[in-house]
């Protein structure tokens, strides 16, 4: 296997690394033993591919402060290496496997080749120093051009990205456009920031930047997250509060309505495109003010969006509130989301009651299962968000309301307008910006991630250190449609967790309409097409040729079963999307 199947194997994006074809490429495994070169090792270190293949990597190159980084997985790019006597440049970047690390490439090239200056790694290390910053804290720096040249997973996983894919880009386009990087402000003002809230990916994080001079000239700035979470520091504040004693006067008692999200945008766990764009679309409109319809199958996360959206916005901070339409009785709906005054009907609580849209008044209102909101309803709805106030029940009084409205439906709201079922104005007046949260079966890729979220939940809950899934469990999970969606994923995850002798779970471990249905092998449940003929070719034609017939055949077949889609034909084949692009393009399929 060349250096570049190998890349393509374990999914790995070559954004960051020089794809220079002078430059030498070294992959090695996660012991740092080279595995795999190409053909530059002679010319540059005098030595045959095969002759380097399992000697540890700081035997041929003495990477010096180089290493360190290299040992804990910091992404760099055109950092100085001396090679007998010769000054050369590199690049690093660590590639995983499902999550697991597994090694990286390294990338080393002549100066004329250097397309990215960077600052001295050794002036870095001794500022890291001086700080008292440690190797496994979340750091990026950048070039005096503000391109990002050093940068840790730990960093990257803030933002909700590879610490592979946003080195050598500029930070500004590496950040989302709603919270862009500070980096560059800190070189123009030569000013330090210490300890600053910023919004990175829907989280408020705790962060510092500090200028990088040397000799005077500004070579780049460095960034640090203090706290990924803002309520870290809150609760670190309380652990510390015995040792500094308790304050004169007790702090005034908030009253806890229920009332506060309780995810954000880290919470929704996905690397599918569509998931991604998704999650960058929600924290550009959660800024804005209007109105926002999620539709999408049951159990697809559409709550989930909803509390995203208020935690990025402006409201965060104000009450969130849910209700599902469908869950209240008709003749209650009124007074449970207008409230009602003294005596407005028999059995009315004395004082009346706050409806749920006041005290959702200057915060968020998530209306769930909107379609099932009775037609009466729709239309005391409808008045309520054109005017921006409430009457109560029982009372003549409007009250005023700041409120922002989301609603989610898991059926068509236009089908329901077409046939009468749901107010034509009401569902223009809701579908302002509308989100479309796609069903697991159309991004089985997250099935990985969100299985690996649920174990470390569950591991928590159960009190269990489950490693993980047998490669036949993953098969099974990957090959199941799951019209229960995410909820359905976590519900078989859990069962397995009650079922399981552990260390792994195994396909005899989840519920019994998942084996029964697919097997132990489902992602051949539905057989694709048979290589008919081929066998018959057996001494007629070169081994090779049969081979390469029955490989087409299967391709094509797996691409007819997922309906031309290739990422789910690579999921089911168990190849990477770049290996199967790559198959296709040898047998000139479209």
């Amino acid at each position: 296997m060349n250096i570049n199947d190998q890349i393509n194997a374990a999914d790995f994006c070559l954004d960051g690394i020089s794809n220079s074809g002078d430059c030498l490429l070294l992959s090695f495994d996660p012991h740092h033993r080279i595995i795999n070169c190409n053909e530059e090792s002679y010319r540059i270190l005098g030595k045959r591919p095969e002759q380097l293949i399992g000697q540890p990597l700081n035997q041929p190159l003495k990477l010096g402060y180089l290493q360190a980084l290299i040992m804990q997985n910091y992404c760099f790019k055109g950092q100085p290496l001396l090679i007998e006597g010769r000054q050369h440049f590199c690049d690093f970047s660590p590639f995983d496997t499902k999550g697991q690390l597994a090694g990286g490439i390294l990338a080393i090239y002549r100066q004329e080749q250097r397309t990215t200056k960077s600052a001295d790694l050794p002036d870095l290390l001794c500022t890291l120093k001086q700080h008292s910053f440690f190797y496994d804290d979340s750091l990026i720096l950048v070039n005096p051009d503000g391109i990002i040249t050093l940068i840790n997973q730990s960093f990257a996983d803030a933002l909700g990205q590879r610490a592979n894919e946003m080195i050598g880009k500029q930070v500004h386009g590496a950040y989302p456009n709603s919270n862009p990087s500070r980096l560059p402000v800190v070189m123009d003002t030569g000013r330090s920031e210490v300890a600053e809230p910023h919004l990175l990916n829907g989280q408020n994080a705790v962060v510092s930047r500090y200028p990088l001079l040397k000799n005077g000239t500004m070579i780049g700035a460095l960034g640090k997250i203090l706290f990924h979470d803002i309520r870290e520091l809150s609760r670190l504040a309380e652990k510390f509060q015995v040792y500094i004693g308790k304050p004169e006067k007790k702090p005034r008692q908030t009253r806890n309505t229920g009332h506060e999200f309780k995810y954000d945008c880290n919470s929704i766990i996905g690397q599918n495109a569509i998931m991604k764009s998704l999650k960058e679309t929600t924290l550009r409109i959660a800024q804005r003010p209007s109105n926002v319809l999620l539709s999408g199958e049951s159990g697809t996360g559409k709550e989930l969006f909803a509390h995203a959206i208020h935690a990025a916005s402006k409201r965060r901070y104000a009450p969130f509130v849910r209700i599902n339409c469908a869950a209240i009785p008709e003749q209650l709906m009124e007074a449970e989301l207008f409230g009602y005054v003294d005596g407005a009907f028999t059995g009315a609580r004395k004082g009346g009651q706050i409806g749920k849209f006041e005290q959702a008044h200057s915060g968020t209102i998530f209306l769930d299962e909107i379609s099932e909101m009775p037609q009466h309803m729709q239309a005391k709805l409808l008045r309520v968000l054109q005017e921006k106030e409430v009457t109560p029940l029982g009372g003549t009084s409007t009250r005023k309301l700041d409120i922002r409205v989301i609603a989610a439906t898991n059926v068509a709201l236009e089908q329901l307008v077409s046939t009468g079922k749901f107010r034509t104005d009401l569902y223009y007046r809701l579908n302002v910006i509308a989100l479309e949260i796609p069903p697991l079966r159309e991004r089985r890729e997250d099935i990985y991630f969100i299985t690996k979220h649920l174990i470390d939940n569950f591991n928590d809950e159960f009190d269990l250190n489950i490693q993980g899934l047998t490669d036949e469990a993953w098969q099974l999970l990957k090959g199941y449609n799951y019209p229960g969606n995410i909820r359905e994923l976590r519900n078989a995850v859990e069962s397995a967790f009650n079922m399981t002798t552990g260390p792994l779970l195994e396909v005899a471990d989840f519920p019994q309409h998942i084996r029964q249905k697919f097997g132990a092998c489902p992602s051949l449940a539905t057989p694709v097409p048979r290589p008919q003929g081929l066998l018959s070719d057996i001494g007629q034609r070169p081994l090779q040729e049969i081979m390469e017939g029955i490989e087409q055949q299967l391709l094509k077949g797996t691409l007819e079963k997922t309906g031309g889609n290739k990422l789910n034909a690579a999921t089911l084949l168990g190849i990477s999307r770049p290996g199967l692009y790559k198959k296709l393009a040898k047998f000139n399929i479209n």
